[in-house]
């Protein structure tokens, strides 16, 4: 069967295999920081000997430019040499590094500067050849010159290659944390869905049991459509505090099928925090609390209360309904699934921003309270 050939930008796929393409032969590594960077340096350095030629005016600037431009041409070429041999360095400790920017860098430096002489003289190779007789003084000035500039561009390549690096491994781990993150805050979230359709179950279990079928039937009803919604928001972690209200007192209406007459609630929102944006069932297990500690526990007619208001520029969420609890309780020590759910949602996504505060309240109420800041407290990877 013959090979394929397919057709992707500057590449070319020859059986499976990647062709690279001129460029990146020769620059394998770090291919734009040096290309940048050695036709960078030796720019300004050619820049650098024209201004000083036409303030100088010793010498015609017609007459030196095509030197000049053939020597940094060269140059540039012998500065590719030292970028192949800094790859022998690649992912190695300094050292190795260092030896390169100083002995292999000397020759090149030396040969750049001899490939200069040849240029600058009428006789090339006959007068080059007495640079070590009445000539080595400037030849050995221009070789350190030379030899001064390719260690700088060394230096400069391999700390600019460094930071890349880093910059590479600071943004793969805050990818990664952030997938972890989100991983996490998934995994708690799904946990309310069983926690919560378990409850809900055995209210329906309950309603069937003491024959209360049309009851059930609309529990049932009820339930589907919470789900339905809760399910529908794509699973978004943030909501609004009124779509985070309007969730729960669907379930409160629920519930309120399985406690007919004993069930009573009330909202009491903020316009000013109704479009703030939380995390989605934050809530839930409050309200399940209420229900499980305040009316399952008692015939009597209980209250839950639900309050959005801000304080001090943060959120404050509240569940209250009628009620004692000791220390003792599930509710208060935080044990429970719901609870302990809470919290690590809001260390996951606030750090050390947030709050769940459980409390005996006045009138007889228990309080469960959350405490959130603005979005631009919420711990994102990016």
């Amino acid at each position: 069967m013959p090979a394929t050939i397919v057709s992707s930008g500057s590449a070319t796929l020859h059986g499976g295999k990647q062709s690279r393409t001129i460029w990146e032969k020769l620059f394998p590594v770090n291919a734009r920081i040096a290309m940048i960077s050695i036709v960078g340096v030796w720019t300004a350095y050619l820049l650098f000997l024209v201004l000083r030629t036409l303030v100088a005016g010793e010498t015609s600037f017609v007459a030196i430019f095509p030197r000049t431009l053939t020597t940094v041409l060269i140059s540039i070429g012998a500065n590719w040499i030292l970028y192949r041999l800094l790859l022998l360095a690649h992912g190695k400790k300094i050292m190795p590094a260092i030896i390169l920017l100083t002995f292999p860098t000397l020759f090149i430096a030396l040969g750049i500067t001899y490939a200069d002489s040849i240029i600058a003289t009428p006789s090339g190779l006959d007068q080059a050849s007495n640079i070590f007789g009445s000539n080595w003084p400037p030849f050995i000035d221009n070789a350190f010159i030379c030899y001064l500039i390719l260690t700088g561009w060394g230096g400069m390549y391999l700390a600019l290659a460094h930071n890349r690096v880093v910059q590479s491994a600071t943004e793969n781990s805050r990818k990664l944390e952030k997938l972890n993150r989100e991983s996490e805050l998934r995994a708690l979230r799904y946990q309310l869905n069983p926690h919560f359709v378990f409850n809900a179950l055995n209210s329906v279990s309950g309603l069937v049991i003491e024959h209360k079928n049309v009851e059930a039937e609309r529990l049932i009803e009820g339930l589907a459509d919470y789900m339905r919604a809760v399910l529908n928001d794509e699973g978004s972690e943030l909501i609004s505090v009124g779509e985070e209200v309007a969730q729960q007192v669907r379930y409160l209406e629920i519930e309120q099928v399985r406690f007919p007459g004993r069930l009573h609630f009330e909202v009491h929102i903020d316009e000013a925090v109704r479009d703030w944006q939380i995390p989605a069932l934050i809530i839930q297990p409050l309200v399940e609390n209420a229900i499980k500690y305040g009316v399952a526990r008692t015939q009597e007619s209980v209250r839950i209360i639900f309050r959005a208001v801000e304080e001090a520029g943060r959120l404050k969420l509240s569940v209250s309904n009628d009620g004692r609890f000791s220390l003792d309780d599930d509710s208060a020590s935080g044990t429970g699934t719901g609870l302990a759910n809470i919290r690590e949602r809001l260390a996951a996504i606030y750090g050390d921003g947030a709050a769940l505060i459980t409390a005996n309240g006045a009138e007889n109420m228990v309080i469960a309270s959350i405490v959130v800041p603005n979005e631009t407290h919420i711990l994102r990877g990016g």
